[in-house]
């Protein structure tokens, strides 16, 4: 009896001592002032917001562990932390050059934005075991290790400069003139070591539904920086098929999707890999609202020059009935079409790397893609979020075309 007094004792003890320790850096949100009206100092007395800590990513490259963390805690709603989130404004633009369209662009690369910086506690994703989630449609021949990225990646609300190697899976479309120069209009998205997924409108000539010729297309992977020749960590791959949807109509940005497989099978490293596809349960699930990630390679202002480092930018898909209402003078928005973008123009893609890839977090933390950038009205208009090609609509007709 008397031991187990002595137990309780001891519990109590440690109790009150970690509530001690914690004093002054964790407050709840039912004692909370600071959640009254949103506001909050940070630790080094900076004005900020509370809010969850998903939401909020300006220091996300500060935070590393939880004993980081904790100095930027307001409240908490049951377990889930909020943060103090300093308030500050940020402006950033990615991707590379697209054709236009009457009244819209066809493709909407450059990521533009002006808007508060949010925090998120980043998450490593560094070991590579376990499967994609529940996988039983998965195709046996597709990678097991997929959407697996070695370094932090941060989802951030708003765009900034990739971090070297973040996105293994993405590439970027050369086509290859006569005179033996190269040109960039478009990206895509490894799948496979021999399967890179595109818009259509990428690789046909041009106002036609014709397939550009393989040996004019040049695929380089885990690229950086562009203007650098001979890249670390960067390969060149030609092409020997493309395959476009049979029932692309670029009159209507319907099917845009297309698959090249490369002419020789690429080996997977830190700079290279693929990204998973969705044949688990996000192939049935409502993506409205979830938050996902476009990457590429353009413009570093609505008017500016062509970046020539990968950029990315984060941001919300959007419901179908938001989206159809915003194009409904326009464009019919189909079941084939996934949308995505702040609807407040703060957030967007615009004029460059069509067909690359939107990808969002799935069970495992593995990265899932689910849109292939397709068209937008214009840069970062209001109310306009850019729209892509919904891969969870094309699984089937990818099946086969990856297999060969």
């Amino acid at each position: 009896m008397n031991t187990k007094y002595q137990v309780v004792q001891l519990l109590l003890f440690l109790i009150l001592l970690w509530i001690v320790v914690c004093e002054g850096q964790i407050i709840f949100e039912k004692n909370s002032r600071h959640l009254l009206d949103g506001s909050c100092k940070t630790p080094e007395r900076k004005k900020g917001t509370c809010t969850y800590w998903t939401k909020c990513i300006s220091i996300n490259k500060k935070i590393k562990s939880w004993d980081q963390l904790r100095p930027y805690v307001c409240g908490f709603v049951g377990f889930q932390p909020k943060i103090c989130c300093p308030s500050s404004r940020q402006r950033y633009v990615s991707n590379s050059h697209r054709d236009t369209i009457p009244q819209m662009y066809n493709n909407f690369g450059t990521i533009a934005t002006t808007t508060e910086d949010s925090l998120v506690l980043t998450t490593p994703i560094a070991n590579f075991s376990g499967s994609p989630g529940n996988s039983s449609e998965k195709p046996s021949f597709l990678p097991d290790d997929c959407g697996w990225t070695l370094f932090t990646v941060n989802q951030v609300i708003g765009g900034q400069e990739a971090e070297k190697g973040s996105w293994p899976w993405m590439a970027v479309i050369f086509e290859v003139k006569k005179s033996g120069s190269k040109k960039s209009d478009c990206g895509g998205v490894l799948v496979t070591a021999r399967h890179v997924v595109t818009a259509a409108h990428c690789v046909v000539k041009r106002n036609t539904i014709t397939p550009i010729v393989p040996s004019r297309l040049l695929i380089r992977l885990g690229a950086h920086n562009l203007s650098i020749d001979n890249e670390p960590g960067a390969t060149d791959v030609g092409v020997d098929a493309v395959r476009i949807h049979e029932r692309y109509d670029p009159r209507i940005h319907t099917n845009d999707i297309a698959v090249l497989r490369l002419n020789q099978s690429v080996p997977f490293s830190n700079s290279t890999s693929p990204v998973c596809l969705p044949y688990n349960y996000l192939r049935n699930i409502d993506l409205s609202w979830k938050i996902a990630t476009v990457t590429g390679f353009g413009l570093t202002s609505v008017n500016g020059s062509y970046s020539d480092v990968l950029m990315e930018v984060t941001f919300d898909i959007i419901d179908q009935e938001t989206c159809r209402k915003s194009y409904a003078k326009d464009i019919r928005i189909t079941d084939g079409h996934l949308c995505a973008g702040s609807l407040d123009g703060s957030a967007d893609s615009c004029l460059g790397d069509s067909g690359g890839p939107l990808v969002t977090v799935g069970k495992g933390k593995r990265f899932y893609l689910v849109g292939i950038v397709s068209f937008g009205k214009k840069c970062v208009l209001s109310g306009f979020p850019g729209i892509y090609t919904r891969v969870t609509k094309y699984l089937d007709w990818l099946t086969p075309k990856l297999a060969d």
